[in-house]
């Protein structure tokens, strides 16, 4: 008699109550994922809100309706929005859904990041399934990222965390079935992965690790097919860029240039680390999960196929996040607290959304009592969600915020005219007819709809401002400032009598002067901004964005993109007309 052959150690166990065993393993399955997917919801429900960034993204879905392109201001081709692929999300459910765009973005983000927790759950179950010898599982790293109020915060808030929310956890979701499997993964899900650089530039690094890790997991190996894989992952993010260079004249969104995303700041995402980590004491769920889940998973297992993929996966995922986060720690993090780190967060936690309970996994369930705490009290002085203050507390729409037509804080804008925050200037306008020129653009802009012209003094949605040269550094994404001298030669006819007067900052204003005045007269330097606007290399730039797109533009701006990436401008307006005239 033979004896029998001992099954793989990640095989699953059988017994003569197997489907008894199997009803209680779906139930526990269900309750583990439903249970942060309820914190969740409800947490993101109770912090629903539109920041004042959100608005940017929706102008600029107005303007793609009104005609005008994927563009802050009509005429000029500047990409405001960081992610190409929510602003067109939101156009295209602006057209189905038949609710005001400002909860068109809300809904769809905390949509978006439930799905995408929820996807992360059910990728990690999938990936674990094997390695199981009983029907016991627990949420950990779901909890981890469910527990903290920046998460619910930025569930909703107009800005694309719930799409990247959503894409991190499909994309695990879509290589935990490969990983599991015994095919090649399909082609559908080279087209998910590729789509990292289409929800924030900087995923584009995910998107690559992801490919070369299914590449690397193939077996056998087929080059062939690995080259076709990676061609239909990256040929929609390749055609885009194309796009981007010819009708935008950059390699970039505009955002990145105005916040110099390629320079480093330590000291700055240093402090924006400590911020996003200590009030929520988040050391002590990652030691338990690097501990108690990550590390027994991985030593787990044999030498199966399988198991070596699920292996990739993990530790893709698990060094991705932490590249991730140093990345954003180098370029000085964000002006808005823990925002820009929760993908990098997610990115951890996403394997071990959900993992099987067993004796070398069970101090992984350390993470629940630091859970509880978390929901219960651990909080940041900015994780309430309101954009401008306490009477702004979930506010959503434009009358939330008190700027609808006819409101008495839009009594000083009669439709005519350039105006410098609430003032209006003297002078005749020039070449736009009305101008807002502020600090912040976001519910003002689309408030004030495609018609009038806003001039972005912070650069996020004006190139001109974006490609200032910045000698010292600030407050993230306040940096520049666009010097007074500039606003009347931008937006007044010569012979306007403005003075220096008419330019009076907020009280609270976060940015400091980039420029340098001298002894020159303020009606100098405004004739010395208006010549250098004239100028070489600055009128050749300008034009890149405003002149009518033809094909022979498309291509000149396709070859001028490197260049427009690196063209700085003197803040000065004296400096600017020796380097440009």
């Amino acid at each position: 008699m033979t004896s029998p052959t001992p099954a793989p150690a990640d095989a699953p166990t059988s017994s003569p109550a197997a489907p008894h065993r199997s009803s209680r393993d779906r139930a526990v399955r269900a309750l583990a994922i439903l249970v942060p997917l309820v914190i969740l919801a409800i947490a993101a429900w109770q912090y629903r809100w539109m920041s004042d960034d959100g608005f940017i993204n929706l102008r600029v879905v107005r303007n793609i309706a009104n005609g005008h392109g994927p563009v802050f201001n009509a005429g000029e081709r500047v990409e405001a929005s960081t992610s190409p692929l929510w602003v067109w999300m939101l156009w295209l459910a602006d057209v189905v859904i038949p609710l005001r765009l400002e909860w068109i973005a809300v809904l769809t983000g905390i949509t978006l990041t439930v799905g995408g927790v929820a996807a992360a759950c059910m990728g990690a179950l999938r990936l674990h399934d094997r390695a199981a010898s009983q029907d016991w599982w627990a949420p950990v790293g779901a909890l981890v990222l469910v527990a903290i109020a920046p998460t619910w915060k930025f569930s909703s808030s107009g800005l694309e965390n719930g799409l990247t929310f959503a894409w991190i956890g499909g994309c695990l979701l879509a290589l935990a079935v490969w990983a599991r499997g015994d095919r090649s993964a399909p082609w559908w899900t080279a087209m998910l992965i590729g789509l990292g650089p289409l929800v924030r530039p900087e995923l584009g690094l995910l998107s690559v690790a992801l490919v070369v890790a299914v590449i690397v997991g193939e077996t056998p190996r087929r080059w062939l097919r690995s080259i076709g894989f990676a061609a239909v992952a990256f040929a929609l993010p390749v055609a885009y860029e194309i796009f981007r260079m010819g009708y935008y004249a950059a390699l970039f969104p505009n955002s990145a240039l105005a916040k110099e995303a390629s320079r480093p700041y330590w000291s700055a995402g240093w402090a924006y680390l400590r911020e996003t980590v200590n009030p929520y004491w988040l050391w002590v769920p990652l030691l338990v999960i690097g501990v108690g889940a990550y590390l027994p998973l991985l030593l787990r297992g044999s030498a199966r196929p399988e198991t070596r993929r699920t292996r990739l996966v993990l530790v893709t995922f698990l060094l991705l996040g932490l590249v991730t986060a140093l990345y954003l720690v180098r370029v000085g993090g964000d002006f808005m607290q823990a925002r820009l780190l929760l993908p990098s967060l997610f990115m951890i936690c996403a394997p071990v959304a959900v993992i099987p309970i067993r004796r070398e996994t069970v101090c992984a369930l350390a993470v629940m009592p630091w859970a509880l705490i978390a929901i219960a009290g651990l909080r940041s002085g900015a994780d309430q969600p309101r954009a401008f203050g306490p009477d702004t507390l979930n506010a959503i729409t434009v009358s939330d915020f008190g700027f609808q037509a006819g409101s008495p804080t839009r009594t000083w804008f009669d439709g005519r005219g350039v105006y410098f925050l609430e003032h209006k200037l003297p002078g005749t306008p020039s070449p736009h007819d009305p101008v807002v020129a502020n600090y912040g653009i976001g519910v003002e802009s689309y408030a004030l709809g495609s018609d009038t012209y806003v001039l972005d003094l912070l650069g996020l949605g004006d190139a001109f401002t974006s490609h200032l040269r910045l000698d010292r550094r600030g407050t993230i994404a306040h940096e520049k400032p666009l010097p007074f001298p500039w606003i009347p030669a931008r937006t007044l006819a010569p012979g306007s009598p403005v003075t220096e007067g008419d330019f009076v900052l907020p009280k609270f204003f976060l940015a400091r002067r980039i420029d340098r005045p001298g002894t020159d007269t303020f009606d100098q330097r405004v004739d010395d901004a208006r010549t250098a606007l004239r100028c070489g290399e600055l009128s050749t730039f300008m034009g890149h964005i405003t002149k009518p797109l033809s094909a022979s533009q498309f291509l000149d701006n396709l070859t001028s993109a490197p260049s427009n990436t690196r063209f700085r401008i003197a803040p000065e307006p004296r400096e600017a007309r020796r380097q440009f005239c």
